[in-house]
């Protein structure tokens, strides 16, 4: 990320994208479900850590040995050049040339490169179809024959969609379920895996999500949320948070929603990947029951679950798909 931010070294260490690094880092503090914190003070200072980009490499090349590590930093070296509103072409070409040195294949790279411009269609439905494989579990192919019949990638039986609205109404004041219900009522969202609607498996745990870390339905919350979930997640967040980046923050369109160019805050976002990271239950992981906490009054879930405090909705507050977040607000 400071590789990118910095040009591999060739401007200073300063400005948004630095902010952003420099915020990001202080996730390593906390360490993430159960893993042992590091510490990347040297990597946030003023002085560059290494002699040249080159010996970066190396460093990097050295700490990830997995295929699946390399390209999670390949992800988030692109997140970095695309987190300014108008991304600058030397940006983009530290992170490809990042992803090449840590051995992306072909098909990678051309995901990677067409990814940063708006015609890039193609790239834009593989991370979609990797964002639906992360959030079901279904296999690629099966996705991809689906979408190409234009079929629902994931089927959601009716009776599915009855169930959960029979537990919204049911539910009782206070509880999760009732302030899902609330958020559905107040954005105008229809429940999904309705018509014209992503499948109940790929959205029904993001929206609760978004009620147990308070965060609304604008752009940027998108964005944080995603961050939350990235951090939170044991596998699979940094496929979901380009999705997002580019989905919300870039108003590049992926996959079937209408795109958006929010700006972001990065401490915002920092504080996002925080609470993702501090959050002791992996709320992405497909074994996780989320209607089982529909029931569960708000607070309570919250606390049992171990979510810190933060977001942009208060108790009570309003679900708002067009509320913009104030500046400077955390």
């Amino acid at each position: 990320m400071r590789s990118v931010a910095t040009c591999r070294g060739t401007r200073p260490f300063e400005g948004a994208q630095a902010a952003l690094v420099v915020a990001m880092a202080r996730v390593s503090e906390h360490g993430h479900l159960g893993q042992q914190a590091a510490d990347f003070s040297e990597i946030v200072g003023r002085d560059e850590p290494f002699a040249d980009a080159e010996a970066t490499m190396t460093e990097i090349a050295r700490c990830l040995t997995e295929p699946n590590d390399r390209r999670d930093a390949s992800h988030c070296s692109l997140i970095v050049a695309l987190a300014a509103d108008d991304p600058d072409a030397s940006s983009l070409e530290s992170a490809r040339w990042i992803a090449r040195r840590l051995g992306a294949d072909d098909e990678t790279m051309r995901d990677v490169e067409a990814s940063a411009h708006e015609d890039a269609a193609r790239a834009e439905a593989d991370l979609f179809r990797r964002f639906l494989v992360w959030r079901t579990g279904a296999r690629e192919e099966l996705i991809r024959e689906r979408l190409a019949s234009g079929l629902p990638p994931v089927p959601t039986p009716p009776e599915s969609v009855e169930r959960l609205r029979r537990l919204l109404g049911d539910a009782r004041e206070g509880t999760v379920g009732a302030e899902l219900a609330r958020f559905y009522a107040q954005t105008g969202y229809d429940l999904p895996g309705s018509p014209g609607t992503l499948p109940l498996e790929v959205l029904g745990g993001h929206d609760v999500h978004h009620i147990l870390a308070a965060y609304d339905a604008s752009a940027e919350d998108e964005v944080y949320l995603a961050g939350f979930e990235a951090a939170n997640a044991a596998e699979g967040g940094a496929d979901y948070l380009a999705v997002i980046m580019l989905q919300w923050h870039q108003g590049i369109k992926v996959g079937v929603f209408p795109p958006d160019h929010a700006p972001l805050d990065p401490a915002a976002f920092a504080r996002a990947v925080d609470r993702g990271a501090e959050t002791p239950v992996d709320l992405s992981d497909r074994g996780w029951d989320w209607l089982s906490v529909l029931a569960v009054p708000l607070d309570e879930a919250r606390a049992d679950l171990g979510i810190p405090p933060g977001g942009s909705v208060a108790p009570g507050g309003t679900w708002d798909a067009r509320h913009h977040w104030p500046a400077g607000a955390r």
